[in-house]
């Protein structure tokens, strides 16, 4: 079973993807801010999901209009505020310089969906999860919110009700099986495709497994559970992977099509595996194999190799490989840097012996100034340290020298 902790941490992985892939229409746009606020943390997730689903630009003319309208109104407050203080300071001559008249140009930039983290009391949250529309409009004036989702979510047993509200209209409401969220996460991206989407964007379904890579019209997008909305037309659509053959497919896309590829698996390759210590035992895809030449090495494989005393090793590769080479660690340097050590040791007895020469120096030298002291006694005994500090020295340097050329 996989954990809660794994799906979240692999949706924090897909995010940070998805955020590498819009980087570049990103530095050219506004953000267009969106929040989600949840009763459920299972359920946020779905709609995380969901406006993974619609990342990119936003092509809504409703979403456009009202962005526009809220640069504008940020301008007059602006402008106003700036009024009032030049009044209140009886700055005429600056104040003839406002045309009354004036109106702000209308924004024309590119919009780009962002989704934002914005903490709310537990009062602001109870009243968006309400639905109530006077709540919206305030905190998502109040927070610079584009889109802002409420999802209140209920678990039953093994059934889930959920509502979901958008901007303060109610969007959706389902009841649905816990275990079997897939209807719900399509019937979710149909209520929110308008806030965000053009009515010329379609939902469909793309068949392909997890290591297939798929760029449509050139430009690579990710696919959320097998899910990609696009412009409603002719594309052209891109399938790659270490695993099969490139291919590609034109396709008319339409409103819950779905795309199934005939990926051509590639031909598998031979796989020479050495490993040191030679006599390792090695593991191929889990069975232990006698040979260290794998005829048939279909990807993506998984190499494990053990050894008495050493550490074992795994290795797991999806594209096709020729030859490996393993090389295991003895199970003593596991459990210290062995190599750090022997540095440190070393660069400590280096100082050690540039102060004790030091002091056996400067002894000598004032033995020599002030010959009515009687400072050969310390003499002999800085000779006599650094004398010691010395071998302490050329023993630690050939132990940094094992260490880091030897590995022992």
């Amino acid at each position: 079973m996989i954990s809660l902790r794994a799906i979240c941490i692999s949706r924090k992985k897909l995010s940070l993807l998805l955020l590498f892939l819009m980087l570049p229409a990103m530095l050219a746009a506004s953000p267009f801010r969106t929040a989600v606020v949840s009763s459920d943390e299972i359920y946020t997730a779905l709609v995380s999901d969901v406006l993974s689903v619609l990342s990119g630009e936003v092509t809504s003319r409703d979403a456009v209009n009202a962005y526009e309208a809220k640069i504008a109104a940020k301008a007059r407050r602006e402008r106003e505020v700036t009024v009032s203080g030049l009044r209140q300071k009886e700055s005429f001559s600056e104040l003839e310089s406002f045309d009354e008249e004036d109106v702000p140009e209308a924004w024309d930039g590119v919009l780009t969906l962002e989704t934002v983290e914005v903490t709310f009391s537990d009062t602001e949250r109870e009243f968006l999860l309400s639905g109530d529309a006077d709540a919206f409009r305030f905190l998502m004036q109040r927070e610079d919110i584009d889109l802002l989702i409420a999802a209140e979510a209920h678990e039953d047993g093994m059934m889930m009700e959920s509502r979901v509200f958008a901007n303060g209209v109610p969007v959706h409401s389902n009841l649905y099986i816990s275990s079997d969220d897939s209807g719900e996460f399509n019937s979710l991206l149909e209520a929110l495709l308008p806030f965000v989407k053009s009515p010329e964007t379609v939902i469909v379904h793309v068949d392909v497994p997890s290591v297939v890579s798929v760029s449509i019209d050139g430009n690579p997008v990710s696919i959320i559970r097998s899910t990609v909305v696009m412009e409603e037309g002719e594309h052209l659509i891109s399938f790659t992977s270490p695993v099969y053959e490139t291919c590609e497919m034109a396709v008319n896309a339409e409103n819950g099509m779905t795309i199934a590829p005939d990926l051509v698996p590639v031909p598998s390759s031979r796989l020479f595996i050495s490993a040191v210590p030679y006599d390792s035992v090695i593991y191929f895809q889990g069975l232990r194999t006698g040979d260290h030449l794998i005829e048939n090495a279909d990807v993506p494989f998984q190499i494990t190799a053990m050894h008495e005393g050493f550490s074992p090793l795994l290795i797991q590769s999806r594209v096709p490989m020729d030859s490996i080479s393993l090389q295991l660690r003895p199970e003593w340097m596991g459990e210290e840097n062995i190599v750090e050590r022997a540095k440190g040791r070393f660069y400590t007895n280096l100082l050690s012996t540039l102060v004790s020469f030091g002091c056996y120096v400067a002894s000598q030298s004032l033995a020599g100034i002030y010959t009515e002291a009687d400072i050969a006694p310390a003499v002999t005994l800085f000779a006599g340290v650094s004398f010691v500090q010395l071998f302490e020295l050329f023993d630690s340097m050939f132990d940094y020298y094992q260490a880091a050329r030897l590995g022992i």
